[in-house]
């Protein structure tokens, strides 16, 4: 069952240029962002939820994307981020490549899965080299609710 990546896009949630170092940082102020928006009730144990899930297996899929995520209870609803970064950064990356486009995952901790929903629409589309290329070089939300909306 496909997921509708353009209803759960959310404008509070796409940022460019995002500033930050090291992985760290960014998936911190990305935690920050969905505790802003609403996504997460409690930013600290998201936030190291997420951290939890890189020490299994990192989340840099190559191509200069990075798709961390978390599943708690600390998430109120299912969302996911999308970030430009202004310099790439060490993801250990499976491709050995630094990151520059971040999406981060938001899902509760629901017997319905629905982060594994949206991973595999997401992997699915970044699959399409032209997906992907459109997606990492957008510079409006408008242009990604456009391809989201032809994309998904």
């Amino acid at each position: 069952m496909n997921v509708d990546l353009n209803e759960l896009l959310d404008e509070k949630l796409v940022k460019f240029d995002l500033p930050g170092n090291t992985k760290d940082e960014v998936i911190k102020s990305i935690g920050v962002f969905m505790y802003e928006a609403g996504k997460v009730i409690d930013m600290e144990r998201y936030i190291e939820g997420v951290f939890q899930r890189e020490k299994e297996c990192t989340t840099g899929i190559g191509n200069g994307v990075a798709i961390p995520h978390c599943k708690n209870d600390a998430v109120r609803e299912a969302g996911f981020a999308l970030v430009k970064l202004k310099n790439s950064i060490e993801w250990d990356s499976l491709d050995g490549k630094p990151v520059n486009y971040v999406i981060m995952l938001a899902a509760p901790d629901t017997e319905d899965n629905v982060h594994l929903r949206i991973l595999s629409q997401l992997a699915k589309n970044l699959m399409d080299e032209d997906f992907l290329n459109t997606l990492t070089h957008a510079k409006s939300i408008e242009e990604i609710r456009r391809l989201f909306k032809g994309g998904c």
